[in-house]
């Protein structure tokens, strides 16, 4: 399967062999929503330095989406930490959001969008506060499937630096079956050209499959070693000849760079700073 990519960091434009129709997605990431009420009360006090914090950026994500309604899309790619923690105002701000859209939504979590500041835990955590997220992700938070114009997007929730046994499973049966693939997740694969940037940024190699992070700053970053299973898929994708692109964020800035001879990994720039990707697959 042959793929070609041209891009900058607000578009992408993808040749995919053996498509027989143009498919439009427009890619956010990282927007950060931040708001609390009563409905919370327990978190509030955690929250509200976060809230002040953010305060110039709420309306951000509403006003994307409403900007997004009036383009030509097929769909809507959201790859986590659209809110920053899973109160009530902040879902409910988030789904309100999105109504304004008549295309699907495809989302999948980010480490912020089920976690309240001071709780401690991973997985779960995680897995507690999942059903909270439901009407973003309806239902499919550990991994889902989608198939849009020839293309299938998967869609992995890696917001604790890990791939589970399922999960991989799940990735690798669906690229078995031949179909041009997109993955859809929130924590970038660890690149060479990536690394240094990231460890400027955030001072410590915040990325899935990073063969030099230390278990210390793993653990300031609440993973641990990384599982098998995670390498596993790391070495999955890297082989896999009908990947075409993955699209994440997580990192606050854009980047791209070949995951293997066909994919490329695009990040994204956060949706706080009103930043997205339109992307174009397109028939060769």
């Amino acid at each position: 399967m042959r793929v070609t990519h041209t891009w900058t960091d607000e578009t992408a434009t993808i040749g995919v062999e053996g498509l027989n129709q143009t498919v439009r997605m427009l890619h956010i990431t990282d927007s950060h929503v931040a708001l609390i009420d009563e409905r919370d009360g327990a978190h509030v006090a955690a929250c509200e330095r976060h809230c002040q914090r953010m305060a110039s950026r709420h309306g951000t994500f509403h006003k994307m989406m409403a900007e997004a309604s009036q383009l030509d899309l097929d769909f809507i790619a959201l790859t986590g930490d659209i809110i920053h923690f899973p109160s009530q105002a902040s879902v409910e701000n988030a789904r309100n959001s999105i109504a304004q859209v008549d295309v699907p939504v495809l989302y999948t979590a980010g480490n912020h969008d089920w976690h309240f500041p001071g709780l401690k835990g991973r997985d779960e955590l995680r897995q507690a506060w999942w059903p909270t997220l439901k009407p973003l992700h309806h239902g499919r938070a550990a991994y889902a499937r989608h198939e849009i114009g020839g293309i299938q997007f998967l869609l992995v929730d890696n917001s604790t630096y890990q791939i589970n046994a399922q999960q991989l499973e799940f990735v690798k049966t669906h690229l078995a079956n031949g179909s041009p693939t997109v993955l859809l997740t929130h924590i970038p694969l660890s690149l060479p050209t990536l690394r240094h940037p990231t460890i400027e940024r955030w001072k410590a190699p915040i990325l899935i499959g990073d063969p030099d992070w230390a278990i210390e700053s793993r653990d300031r970053w609440g993973t641990g070693d990384d599982l098998p299973s995670t390498l596993d898929f790391v070495h999955t994708l890297a082989g896999a000849v009908n990947l075409v692109a993955v699209f994440c964020g997580h990192i606050h800035f854009p980047h791209t760079d070949s995951i293997n001879p066909n994919a490329v990994q695009y990040v994204g720039a956060p949706g706080y700073d009103s930043k997205s990707r339109l992307v174009e697959f397109r028939p060769l």
